[in-house]
This record gives structure tokens, sequence and C-alpha cells, in this order.
């Protein structure tokens, strides 16, 4: 398979960038951890989703939980806020059914000290005329559950399911996707679905692929996706030695999820490298200091 210097460039980013979070996090070594001016500098997430802080605190959260209704309700009501240690700052645990006074009432108190109570790493929309928050507590109190997980039990492919997750009240694609990839986390499809099955290719995605292969339609950006994540075998050769053994699919590679949030990752680099697009300076701090969060 031959093999273009711009693919040979998304690689070299992804492998330099988990060799970081090797260095840092398996063999404990003191930085720098590259010679990469950019990747020194600058913020970019792991290769891995399972290595976010955000979603390893929401594994862990829900981990012990087998009702399939409450797992689905709290992985829907947490991303929504997508806030690492929401129910501790929330005061709840997880819970079976939305009790919105209460609720309500802790996020005022989050408020209160200043706080945010959203991440700001994607945006939702206001989805009616109160608070944005009271919105999502009043829509997620009136979501029919055994309804929405017979409907999704009955989809045929994951593409079905994730059109399933978009009929609840403010879910559009993108928190669909985050939705749908966190429950495969859980085996929650009788489906047997997982990670490396399925994911939307989101905008930063196309870009990153665009950047790769130039202007693309919509089929052949799932062409170009699923040729990077077969091409991977290939040009990762040593990527067994550094990869997250945790990884919950296709060890010792990249899930096609993986693949597609790389892309985006790598659409960053590729602009910082050529002065262009938005910034974020990496800086390290104690929160960043455990071994399943980002930089």
């Amino acid at each position: 398979m031959q093999i273009s210097a711009m693919e040979s460039e998304y690689f070299k980013f992804i492998h330099e960038r988990q060799l970081i979070w090797y260095k840092r996090f398996v063999l404990k070594q003191d930085p720098p951890w590259t010679d990469d001016k950019i990747l020194k500098t600058y913020k970019f997430i792991n290769m891995y989703r399972e290595l976010d802080k955000c979603t390893i605190y929401i594994i862990n959260k829900l981990k012990n939980i087998k009702d399939r209704k409450t797992l689905l309700l709290n992985i829907i009501f947490y991303r929504f806020f997508n806030k690492f240690n929401l129910y501790e700052d929330l005061g709840v645990e997880p819970f079976s059914e939305v009790n919105k006074a209460q609720l309500a009432e802790r996020f005022e108190r989050i408020k209160r000290k200043g706080l945010p109570i959203f991440n700001n790493a994607y945006l939702i929309s206001s989805g009616g005329t109160d608070k944005k928050h009271i919105n999502i507590l009043n829509n997620l109190e009136k979501l029919q559950l055994d309804k929405l997980i017979e409907m999704i039990d009955k989809s045929k492919t994951p593409e079905e399911s994730l059109e399933v997750l978009q009929k609840i009240p403010m879910v559009g694609p993108f928190l669909a996707c985050e939705i749908w990839t966190d429950l495969t986390y859980f085996k929650f499809f009788k489906q047997n679905w997982s990670d490396d099955d399925f994911v939307n290719i989101g905008p930063g995605a196309k870009w990153g692929l665009e950047i790769i292969y130039n202007k693309l339609n919509k089929k052949q950006l799932n062409e170009r996706l699923y040729h990077l994540h077969e091409l991977q075998k290939q040009i990762l050769t040593e990527w067994k030695k550094i990869a997250y053994k945790q990884a919950y699919s296709n060890y010792p590679f990249l899930s096609i999820t993986n693949i597609e949030g790389a892309l985006c990752e790598f659409r960053k680099y590729w602009n910082i490298k050529h002065g262009k697009g938005r910034r974020r300076y990496f800086r390290e701090s104690v929160n960043y200091l455990r071994p399943d969060s980002v930089i």
C-alpha cells in the first residue's frame, strides 16, 4: 500500500503524541518528553479517547451500574455538562430518575460560587427559553427511557442507533456520537457494537482529512477515514510498545473513533505549524499529574 507524504505526516504526529503519554505516565520520565516544539508548547488531547479525563471519570463513576436505564440516563446527563467531578460538585450520586428541583438547586449553588457548570469543549444549544441547564433537566425528566432503549435495541446499524439518540431533545449529531461511544465502553448495545465499529465524522476530522487528501465528498471522507484506520498497521510498526493496553477495542492499534479524534488534533497541529488557528498553551499542573488525564 503506497503511503503519501501527508499520510506519513499524520501518523508521525500520532506516534509522537502517544510517545509523550508513554514517557510521562508509563516510564514516568521527567520533562521534556519530546523535541517537537509544537507538541512541547501547545495542548493536544491524547490519541485515545479512553484517556480523556472526563471519560475516565464517568466510566469510573458508572462502572458498577448494571441497570441499562440508569446507565443511559446518567451518560446522557453527564455529557450535556461534561465536567470533571460533576457528581461530587453537585453532591449527588448516579440516579435512576431525575429530581429536577434538587439538581436545579445544586447547579445554582455551584454558580453562586462563581464556578462553571458546563465544559467549554463543545457547545450545547439552549434548547428553550429557560436557562440552559434547566431546559436540560426538564427534557431529561420527561425522557421515556424504556422506549428509547427499545428503539436502540431494534436498530440494525450503528447509524440507526445514533439517529435514535438524536431524538433526545437538545442532542445533535456530535453529542449523540459522544453518548453512543460512551455506551460502547459499558457494552450497552445488544448488537455488541464497539468504538471500532462506527464513528460520526465531525467538522474537525473532516478538515483534518482534507488537509491530507484535499477536498472530499461525504463518501470519500468515510473511505479515507477507513483507509487511515487500515494504514496504521503498516506505518505504526512500533505502536504496540507504546499503546494504551486498556484500550476498549482494536488493541494494539487505534479504533476508528480514535483515528477520527486524532484527525481533529492533527488539524490543530498543522494549523499551528503553518501559522493558523487558535492556540491553547500546555501548562503542567497538579490536575494533569494523574495517569488518566490529558496534556
